[in-house]
């Protein structure tokens, strides 16, 4: 019987790598999956098993009886919450850029016409500036390097600036025919002497016919190609001005009142500077004032002229013969609408006072005009008299 367990316990061994079974490369041990694991073995992990199975049980237990749920790490991710508040802030600055842009085009609408002509006309000659200096200086680069090509075909190393690769073709274009330019592009003045090689012939050609510069015409203000200027529809394609002047004379005014009281209110040191912007503030205003008159007054003439224009149809379609008014005649039928709506908006008081306005002055020249009394002038006896116009 002995023997006979012995020996069932040495069929029972599980092998061992010092068996030599298996390869010294080999990962996975063949003959170790048949081994069946004996009594003890499977009672202890029976035990095991059981011991872990009555904790989680007791865990659970624990749980229920006081109610609260297991606890569970939250899932939280970094870069979806840096992304939220990163599109929360660019939506905030895109509000904010959005306010700013609609604010400046508020402030742009309410300036001056003449501001934005202005502004638009500085712009621009920056805008012409920067590209004719640009210009000037990928001409003197071209012309450096045509120089440095010639003193080495002469065998001569000169020092000139590197340019870009990418200029290279265009500068060679362009110095061929740069001419004169190119060599006054290093002057300090356009009146200065151009510095020229005496190795260089001078060519025997001269100009004999000057040729006349063109000039361009611009065709929407031609009169070969645009004729003759409509002014009633002039007059309706720019309607909107008189409105703009009205609108700039008001806001002139207020300028032109904050201008006064900072002046009274401003120290001595600071005084002639308050002077020349209030000064600079009514001269824009009298021009302005004078620019609404004039078209004010353009209009109330064209107004009476084709009033007169249309009765004069009318008179032509009912029988009567062609009729041309003479300048004597329109310079009468202005003046006379003139008085009319100098009554309308100031009564005729203000017509009064412009007749003696004018009286005044015709007679303040008519006493100019008259001759020196005898011994009484500067001129002395046989004073000549003054020519009138």
């Amino acid at each position: 019987m002995a023997r006979a367990s012995s020996s069932k316990s040495h069929a029972e061994r599980a092998p061992s790598i010092e068996d030599n079974y298996l390869q010294s490369d080999s990962e996975e041990d063949e003959f170790a999956q048949g081994y069946a694991p004996g009594i003890a073995e499977q009672y202890d992990d029976d035990d095991e098993e059981d011991e872990d199975d009555d904790e989680d049980d007791h865990e659970e237990d624990s749980e229920e009886e006081e109610g609260g749920a297991r606890w569970e790490p939250d899932q939280w991710n970094e870069d979806q919450d840096t992304a939220s508040e990163s599109d929360g802030g660019s939506e905030e600055e895109s509000d904010d850029d959005s306010a700013e842009l609609k604010q400046l085009q508020n402030n742009l609408k309410s300036l001056p016409l003449a501001t934005l002509a202005k502004a638009q006309k500085s712009l621009g000659q920056k805008a012409s500036s920067s590209s004719s200096t640009q210009l000037k200086e990928e001409k003197l680069a071209a012309a450096k390097a045509k120089l440095a090509q010639l003193q080495r075909g002469k065998g001569k190393g000169v020092s000139v600036t590197d340019r870009p690769a990418g200029r290279v073709n265009r500068d060679a274009s362009d110095s061929d025919d740069s001419g004169p330019e190119s060599a006054a592009a290093g002057r300090s003045n356009k009146h200065a002497p151009v510095a020229m090689s005496t190795k260089r012939q001078v060519t025997r050609k001269r100009q004999v016919i000057d040729v006349p510069k063109p000039e361009r015409r611009d065709p929407r203000f031609s009169s070969l190609s645009a004729g003759h200027a409509n002014a009633d529809l002039h007059h309706k394609s720019y309607s909107f001005l008189p409105s703009l002047l009205k609108e700039e004379l008001v806001s002139l005014k207020a300028q032109v009142a904050a201008a006064k009281k900072a002046e009274k209110q401003c120290s001595l040191r600071d005084k002639p500077q308050r002077v020349e912007e209030r000064e600079r503030l009514e001269e824009e205003m009298g021009r302005v004032r004078t620019r609404l008159a004039r078209g004010e007054k353009e209009e109330l003439e064209r107004e009476t002229l084709a009033k007169a224009k249309r009765e004069e149809r009318e008179k032509r379609e009912s029988g009567k013969g062609a009729w041309y008014m003479k300048k004597g005649e329109k310079r009468d039928l202005l003046l006379k609408a003139r008085f009319e709506d100098l009554e309308k908006s100031g009564g005729k008081t203000a017509v009064k006072k412009l007749v003696e306005r004018k009286r005044k002055k015709i007679a303040g020249k008519e006493k100019k005009s008259r001759p020196f009394a005898p011994g009484g002038g500067s001129v002395g006896e046989g004073g000549k008299r003054r020519r009138v116009a």
